[in-house]
């Protein structure tokens, strides 16, 4: 199985990983908000506040951009 096909493209057109990372994470962050004070089988998942939100979207965010500026800096030192 050819696991480009399953990542998601960037603003270059190609697979990235980070970016498949980044919007699987985002997914799963929303979800955990949604279902937050749930019962769901007799197990209730726990509260999910702002701060934890802001923090974890912030994490994954953080990541992202990182990771981006090290790419943009690497692309301005090679030659053209």
């Amino acid at each position: 199985m050819n696991i480009n096909k399953l990542l998601i493209k960037d603003s270059k057109g190609e697979p990235s990983v980070t970016m498949t990372a980044f919007v699987t994470g985002f997914l799963i962050v929303n979800l955990k908000l949604i279902a937050s004070g749930m019962t769901i089988g007799g197990i209730t998942l726990t509260a999910f506040t702002g701060g934890e939100y802001a923090a974890a979207v912030g994490a994954l965010g953080a990541v992202y951009v990182l990771r981006r500026s090290t790419e943009k800096s690497k692309d301005n030192g090679k030659e053209s």
